[in-house]
């Protein structure tokens, strides 16, 4: 049976002395001083007043205190939605804001789903819209939601194409293509594979593979890349696959969701190209390919959405605002969030490690009800397969 001590008179003072500080920074949070209070208290400050309920003064500074958390919490409960993104269509209640989607901002950012797959933020317009109507937008359960683009511009780079293929488009059994290495120049990608004929020849690696060539946009908006050069070992082949009545298609056979083989042309859907969560475009304006990689510029005939000024400066940020959002176990009501790095460098975002990295830096609540995620680029994932997420090393795609 263990018995409970009872703190010591030592403990008892701390108690009373935390309770001090606590009011005093309650106090100085609100905007209120020590003079203010002593001023109140001599009758210079706000006239005290009568409770009409059970007839016992109020002090003006409690008054003083009531109207400025009335004020805030009318700036936390109006709904700011960005111009341009659906309009609210509930009544907000203290649980739902009433609004469906979440909008987000991002600027300068190396966005991550996981294992090296992502891409570079240049700038972006979007909203994260959750399946269920009314729901919170779920970030510990991508599946659940969509992320729909109206503008801005990406840049997939080598590395980035590299990890999507060898870790997502081409991990289906069985494998056509493998060992995927990417390399991009003006107007050209360049594909190192190892190439299965037929599926089955050769068994391991596959056949080396050389292809080069544009990458252009289809009408209904699919990414085509379409080689101008194949060999194999040295020796061309795409005189060799005309001659005999093949193409590509018929000797490395590839139709998966997303990307499929067509004749002699590779076919990718960029709303299905990447993990979860699936992607809405409403218009790709153009794709080019640099050194830097490939660049997606987006558009739409809708609205430009607009967003309120980020509660902080920063260069590189992820802004949520309006909506309501489940981070952990909490719901955002009405979110306002901004996350940058906590060190001032670019931010590099990994979604499927989010809590993760949000434990490992800091948030901080502003007065206008906005949160401030600052976290680090390096952190531990408690992974033991991919312990830990190394400080983005790659250049600015310039």
């Amino acid at each position: 049976m263990t018995t409970a001590r009872r703190p010591g008179r030592g403990a008892t003072h701390r108690s009373v002395a935390v309770a001090v500080v606590l009011v005093l920074a309650m106090l100085s949070g609100s905007g209120t001083t020590l003079a203010a209070v002593a001023s109140s208290a001599s009758g210079d400050g706000p006239p005290n007043r009568l409770d009409r309920r059970d007839k016992q003064p109020v002090p003006g500074l409690l008054q003083d205190q009531q109207a400025r958390y009335r004020h805030l919490a009318h700036i936390w409960n109006h709904r700011v939605v960005p111009t341009g993104l659906p309009r609210p269509k509930r009544t907000a209640d203290p649980r739902d804001s009433g609004v469906d989607a979440v909008g987000l901002e991002a600027h300068n950012v190396d966005f991550e789903l996981g294992d090296g797959i992502g891409f570079y933020v240049k700038s972006l317009a979007a909203a994260m819209v959750p399946h269920k109507t009314g729901a919170p937008l779920d970030f510990d359960d991508p599946d659940s939601y969509d992320i729909h683009i109206y503008s801005g511009t990406v840049v997939i780079r080598p590395d980035d194409l590299d990890a999507l293929f060898n870790r997502y488009v081409l991990t289906n059994e069985p494998r056509s293509l493998s060992s995927v290495s990417n390399h991009t120049r003006d107007g050209a990608l360049e594909v190192d594979v190892g190439a299965r004929l037929f599926g089955f020849i050769p068994p391991v690696g596959g056949l080396p593979t050389h292809l080069s060539g544009p990458i252009k946009i289809s009408k209904d908006g699919w990414l085509v890349y379409t080689p101008d050069h194949v060999s194999s070992l040295g020796l061309p082949l795409l005189g060799l696959l005309k001659t005999t009545g093949l193409s590509l298609a018929t000797i490395t056979p590839l139709d998966q969701t997303g990307v499929q083989l067509e004749g002699n042309q590779l076919l990718m859907d960029p709303e299905r190209l990447f993990p979860p969560p699936r992607l809405h475009i409403d218009h790709i304006k153009s794709a080019t390919l640099s050194k830097a990689g490939l660049t997606l510029v987006f558009d739409s005939s809708k609205a430009d959405p607009k967003f309120s000024k980020i509660p902080v400066s920063s260069d590189s940020y992820i802004w949520l605002q309006s909506g309501d959002a489940r981070f952990f176990s909490t719901v955002l009501v009405n979110t306002r969030l901004l996350m940058k790095n906590i060190h001032g460098k670019r931010l590099h975002f990994d979604l499927y490690h989010y809590r993760a990295q949000t434990a490992a830096g800091r948030i901080n609540g502003l007065m206008d009800g906005s949160l401030v995620v600052s976290v680090p680029n390096s952190f531990d994932t408690g992974d033991d397969a991919d312990p830990s997420i190394t400080e983005n090393a790659k250049p600015d795609p310039n």
